[in-house]
């Protein structure tokens, strides 16, 4: 099962750009069974500057690479050392990608050598590691390393790593063993399996978890005030309790609005505690006999609500509360359809999918649940395409028919959150419960909702329709695979029915369909090609369109709806031949769930293509490239689907989040969730309050205004921004986060960035350059005097407590942008309304944006730290007041760049 011998491969470049950056190291050991037997480590000298993030990251600078050879000098040296021996690698198609280019440069090849990942292999053999980086996996095997983020320590690490991974998955039973053997044929792992021991084994993963049994009722009716104060049972309960007033008091709200019934919005400032404050007479509430559900934006909230903070208090409630945590459906394997690519890898899996697929044959064994998100190893986000081809859904379950019908995961956790009193979902989860009528949730009595500021605009997009050539792709690539037509539901279909001497007509139909699919992909194409064309000469509102597509751009959807009706047609005559022979009633329920998502795709197609619907935006994104084009259908006021669908029938409803006043007014948000329409009943009007963060804000948060900058939406800005960052930032000594608005205005500003901290030897960071969100905050964290660009996401959800953030820059107020077609959709019914759109929209937006942004600066008592503003508009215009109340009008004022380093202690 193991090579005897490989090496071990690690690089490290300027950058991560394979188009433009360049090796700057190269290491390789050698490894003769499982030992280091000879290394070898060059350094490179590139034609390009190395990035400061990868001089920080590796200690490699400027200087250490002006002596060094080019790559074309120590090729050969590289490519005898590697021989014909496996190399092994961490990430390998970053390492590969780089070495085949340089190498093919010069006139050498490495096709010859099998290139075998570890990220692959540790992601079979270790599924319960957080994460599967190679310093996770090191610390988690105690492997030394001697410095992370050179090249040859990191090769050696690999290395170890890769026998260490293999040693574990020989420890496997013959079941996994065996069929990663069959999987792996044609990739790069054939060899390294393909001494598994055979096995007639059938696929027999262990059961889910037992159906809970419904908890019993607490015989005696808790109150909230039992709980709270210096003497409450939280206080015996949980180390360093601490009793506020405002945190019982918001529990008492909670309460009281359980008890009676109704609606209510509470804004709980920084430290308040309010998780408790909600999660106390919820679990009271299930206690006594009632479903409760706590629905978050997040999964970390919905994580640490279930993993932590709910444990932490449900001893004090003894046998009486039954929490679970319930996803939609297709989080959940379906393992009918896990069985059938699991016996036909080599029909419904293309080479790349096998690699990813053999993940799951450990973990598909020992999970109790079924959740693909538990298993760290597969990634389900980041492979969200391959596991919807067996993910569970409606559209495809044979129910009491399956012979996984008791084991079934995905009815499992319907059977569960039927036992369940109190249920922890997101708010994706809760909204696609409510536009399908309610056909996902069991029912219950009270919700509250956590980070509720997302609603409004979570909404907009839940309650809308979206088309992509990628949406339909995917449809039918489950038929038949574009890159392959000889693999997919199609070819499987053909195999069976050939080997059963079935009647050439349904085979001559199976023809028919592959070609129809392929048809149907293709149409969808030539639509996006013809519209993106039509768009950029005749693009007089943005790409907003009001009577359909053909009517203003002269694109005709017809084919693409009438090769969907194709695909829908042949797919159900061949399913109606299908179920005349029991044995393909499986192949028959699988293509039927492909015809219904091709009808839905053609229902949401026809909806925005014909556009024309009242209180609606109809819009194009991306339209020139048929690829990544998008068509959206957006409801503009989704708080109508609030007052019809959910708030009539629901006893108690509580929203909270830290952000959802505006000027001390909660109107904006209430008028967005539909609880202003007098439609309402007078019994649902919300109650409203604001408790205070427990310890005075802005007593930590320093405010500097610049006024000397231009206008913001002045030519001369960009420029201006760029000269006065790069005079203060690079000189500052504290950990630094500029916000943006425009990821244009942040890449530039990056690079005029870049000289001055490679001159200071500091560390710059920047959204979309340097690496996604999670590794750059977690290098920020790490480094003194760093500074790091974000835009978008950044603005909330990422915590940098204590020193790990002391600079928090802004350099524009977040107002909205006014070509973002729902908001210009918003501003133009505003007007049509003789309402005033800059003053009840763009401010409140701006806002509310803002007030996020600022959270990051100060998330604990124990945190501090500066704001800077670079927009003059907070002291020059009139609504600038609106945005300075937020920390009570206490701010300094810099006329100029001496003066502002001056107040930054530069």
């Amino acid at each position: 099962m193991k090579p005897n011998v490989y090496v071990a491969l690690d690089l490290e470049t300027t950058g991560l750009d394979f188009e433009h950056d360049e090796i700057i190291e190269v290491a390789l050991e050698r490894f003769e069974n499982g030992s280091p037997v000879e290394s070898r480590d060059f350094l490179i000298k590139p034609n390009r500057n190395i990035r400061p993030f990868i001089s920080s990251l590796t200690g490699i600078s400027e200087t250490d690479l002006a002596d060094a050879p080019d790559f074309a000098t120590v090729a050969g040296e590289i490519r005898q050392f590697l021989g014909d021996y496996p190399i092994v690698a961490h990430n390998a198609q970053f390492d590969s990608k780089f070495l085949r280019d340089s190498f093919a440069k010069v006139g050498i090849s490495i096709e010859g050598n099998p290139v075998l990942d570890t990220l692959v292999l540790s992601r079979i053999a270790y599924r319960d590691v957080p994460n599967h980086k190679l310093e996770t996996l090191v610390a988690h095997l105690n492997i030394k390393r001697e410095r992370a983020h050179r090249a040859l320590p990191d090769a050696d690490a690999c290395g170890k790593l890769f026998w260490q991974a293999l040693s574990e998955i020989e420890k496997l039973d013959s079941f996994v063993r065996h069929h990663l053997a069959r999987i792996a044929k044609g990739t790069a792992w054939e060899q390294v399996f393909e001494d598994c021991i055979p096995s007639h084994e059938e696929l027999s993963p262990l059961s889910p978890e037992a159906v809970l049994p419904p908890k019993t009722s607490s015989a005696n009716t808790l109150r909230v005030r039992e709980f709270f104060g210096e003497n409450g049972r939280l206080a015996k309960e949980i180390p360093n309790f601490t009793a506020r007033q405002s945190q019982f008091d918001f529990a008492e709200v909670v309460e009281r609005n359980m008890y009676k019934g109704g609606i209510s919005i509470l804004e709980a400032g920084t430290g308040m505690g309010k998780t408790l404050a909600y999660l106390i007479p919820a679990a009271i509430k299930a206690a006594s006999g009632e479903r409760v559900v706590v629905s978050t934006a997040t999964r970390t909230l919905e994580e640490q609500l279930s993993k932590h903070d709910f444990p932490m208090i449900a001893s004090l409630f003894g046998n009486s509360v039954s929490p679970l945590v319930l996803k939609g459906r297709g989080n959940y394997i379906c393992l009918r359809k896990f069985e059938e690519h699991l016996n036909s890898p080599d029909v419904l899996l293309t080479l790349d999918e096998r690699e990813t697929f053999m993940t799951l044959l450990p973990w598909i064994e020992q999970t109790k649940t079924g959740d693909g998100s538990e298993n760290t190893g597969f990634n389900l986000s980041r492979n969200r395409l391959l596991w919807n081809k067996f993910a569970s859904d409606a559209s495809t379950c044979l129910g009491e028919k399956c012979r996984f019908y008791e084991k079934c995961y995905g009815l499992n956790a319907r059977r569960q959150a039927a036992k369940a009193n109190l249920l922890f979902i997101n708010h994706s989860l809760f909204l696609s419960d409510l536009a399908l009528d309610f056909a996902l949730l069991p029912a219950y009595e009270h919700i509250v909702f956590d980070e509720a500021h997302r609603l409004p605009a979570m909404s907009h997009a839940s309650f809308g329709k979206m088309v992509r050539f990628f949406r339909l792709r995917n449809i039918t690539k489950v038929l038949v695979h574009p890159k392959a037509p000889d693999k997919g539901l199609v070819a499987e279909m053909e195999a069976q029915l050939g080997k059963a001497n079935m009647d050439s007509s349904i085979l001559d139909a199976c023809a028919r369909l592959r070609e129809a699919a392929m048809e149907c992909e293709k149409s969808l194409h030539r639509f996006f090609m013809k519209l993106g064309k039509k768009v950029f000469k005749n693009k007089s509102d943005g790409f907003r369109f009001s009577r359909g597509i053909l009517a203003e751009y002269d694109t005709d959807p017809k084919p693409v709806l009438e090769s969907c009706n194709a695909v829908k047609a042949i797919s159900e005559d061949i399913c109606s031949q299908l179920r005349r022979v029991p044995a393909f009633e499986l192949l028959a329920r699988n293509l039927e769930g492909i015809a219904m998502e091709t009808s839905r795709f053609a229902e949401d197609f026809g909806f925005i293509v014909s556009a024309g619907k009242e209180d609606w935006v109809f819009y194009m994104e991306e339209p020139g490239n048929p690829h990544t084009a998008i068509l959206r259908a957006i409801s503009l006021f989704p708080g109508d689907n609030w007052t019809e669908k959910f708030y009539p029938w629901i006893r108690s409803a509580t929203f909270t989040s830290a952000t959802l006043s505006l000027q001390n007014s909660f109107e904006y948000f209430e008028k967005r969730m539909g609880l202003l329409s007098p439609r309402l009943n007078k019994s649902k009007r919300p109650f409203v309050r604001s408790y205070p963060p427990a310890f005075d804000v802005n007593s930590k948060r320093r405010v500097i205004i610049a006024d000397f900058l231009p206008k913001p939406n002045a030519p001369e800005y960009q420029k201006a921004l760029e000269e006065t960052l790069s005079a203060i930032l690079p000189e500052n000594k504290k950990n630094a986060l500029v916000l943006f608005t425009s990821i244009l205005s942040m890449t530039k500003t990056h690079d005029a960035l870049v000289p001055h901290f490679a001159k200071n030897d500091k560390l710059l960071l920047c959204q979309q350059v340097d690496g996604g969100m999670d590794s750059l905050v977690e290098m920020f964290r790490k480094k003194r005097e760093a500074c790091l660009l974000g835009c978008q996401i950044f603005w909330e959800g990422i915590d940098l407590p204590e020193n790990a953030l002391e600079l928090l820059v802004i350099p524009k107020l977040p107002f909205p942008n006014p070509s973002n077609p729902l908001i210009a959709a918003l501003a133009d019914k505003m007007k049509e309304q003789n309402e005033n759109a800059f003053k009840n929209l763009y401010i409140p937006e701006a806002l509310q944006e803002l007030r996020q942004g600022l959270g990051r600066l100060i998330r604990s008592e124990s945190d501090s730290g500066t704001v800077l503003f670079l927009d003059n508009r907070l002291v020059t215009e009139a609504y600038g007041k609106s945005f300075t109340r937020l920390w009570g009008f206490k701010h300094e004022v810099a006329h100029n760049i001496e003066e502002l380093k001056n107040l930054l202690g530069l």
